[in-house]
């Protein structure tokens, strides 16, 4: 037997006691935070003096800022522009693999284009980059260097797509969020590949901007407690988390109804300084559950969250969309874009091999599957009888 059930599940049973345990605990921290967010809703300016201290004497600190709506008020669903252009993109991979016997990674994006208000069919797109034996000064290249490419080709499709773009608004989304991470490629050539994917990133930004499109990055299961670090730096004890546990969702989710959204915040963070100006990072949390809550995280740029009309017609669309797959309270274009960038394991194979064709019809042997891998493969495993 490969696992040891028996024993799982004794640990289990001791897991679930501590995390009924813990979330008792949750529970009386949420109502202390809920009560905390009602009596300060409207003491907009005295938080923002809050957290400017706090991240002066903490420049790590990641909490939310309030901007102009109170922090409890709801902001109520708005129509659906009668036309609008929407525009969504994802992307896969196909990361480095040392034990294969060709040292390459593969990036697929997928888009698909809605003219919203017409009977035009939707236009599908895909891009597909191939990158053979690339190393940097500190070896291959890592699978955190192909995520951040993969996000960054995510936006500049988006931006390449607006610009050619007819209806208005024009709404361009991604899975995942706005900002574009990288902070934990820390030596030195990761660092400079970082900087210039980030420069990239910023331009594609730039030109949606100039395209007047309402961008957005799609958080369907947040985790983040950007309301609550704040909320803890009003109690007065951010260091020490009183509100340890406590999600943002977790404290909007019996506030918002259904196509509600809650107010805008900006970030505070060391990531948020890159992106200044009309860039500057923004959030707000949206209810698409129509049964039971269910709150998803939207992140735009300070040019969306400052301009009602493109926040209105961003928060109108993304109910309708999470409207159309029944009970998957997801926004349908990003699982149509999921579906198109998807590479499927066979296709992977497939690439593998086109590999290894074209270089042997050039004369050049590929090399080895590594014997870890090739064992792996094996149709069958034989006992060994000493």
């Amino acid at each position: 037997m490969p696992v040891d059930y028996l024993g799982l599940r004794q640990q289990a049973k001791e897991a679930a006691g501590k995390a009924g345990a813990e979330l008792e605990l949750v529970k009386l921290r949420r109502a202390e935070a809920g009560a905390l967010l009602s009596q300060h809703a409207n003491n907009l300016e005295d938080i923002r003096n809050k957290v400017r201290a706090a991240a002066a004497a903490d420049p790590r600190l990641r909490c939310a800022i309030p901007t102009t709506e109170p922090l409890d008020q709801p902001q109520p669903e708005p129509a659906v522009p009668e036309t609008f252009t929407l525009i969504a993109s994802d992307g896969s991979q196909i990361n480095p693999n040392n034990h294969e016997p060709m040292h390459y990674f593969l990036i697929n994006l997928g888009a698909i284009e809605f003219l919203g208000g017409t009977n035009a069919a939707p236009k599908v797109h895909t891009r597909t980059d191939l990158h053979f034996a690339e190393y940097t000064t500190s070896g291959s290249v890592t699978e955190e260097q192909v995520n951040l490419k993969r996000d960054k080709g995510e936006r500049l499709l988006l931006a390449e797509l607006a610009a050619q773009a007819s209806g208005s608004p024009i709404i361009t989304l991604n899975d995942g969020p706005l900002e574009l991470w990288g902070d934990k490629l820390t030596n030195t050539s990761e660092s400079q590949s970082f900087s210039e994917d980030l420069a990239e990133y910023l331009l594609a930004l730039d030109e949606l901007h100039k395209v007047g499109s309402a961008t957005a990055g799609y958080v369907d299961k947040p985790r983040a407690d950007l309301l609550v670090r704040m909320l803890e730096v009003v109690h007065g004890s951010p260091a020490g988390r009183p509100f340890r546990g406590v999600t943002d969702a977790m404290l909007l989710k019996n506030i918002l109804g259904f196509g509600e959204r809650s107010a805008v915040f900006a970030v505070q963070s060391q990531s948020a300084a890159r992106y200044t100006e009309h860039r500057a990072l923004h959030f707000f949390y949206l209810n698409v559950g129509r049964v039971t809550p269910w709150l998803a995280r939207v992140e735009t740029p300070a040019w969306v969250a400052g301009d009602k009309q493109q926040l209105d017609s961003l928060h109108a669309v993304l109910v309708e969309q999470t409207k159309i797959l029944g009970a998957h309270a997801y926004p349908y274009v990003l699982h149509r874009a999921h579906e198109i960038a998807l590479v499927k394991f066979e296709e992977h194979e497939q690439v593998s091999n086109m590999l290894i064709s074209e270089m042997r019809d050039l004369g050049i042997q590929p090399g080895e599957l590594s014997q870890k891998a090739a064992a792996k493969r094996m149709r069958g495993r034989r006992r060994h009888n000493p």
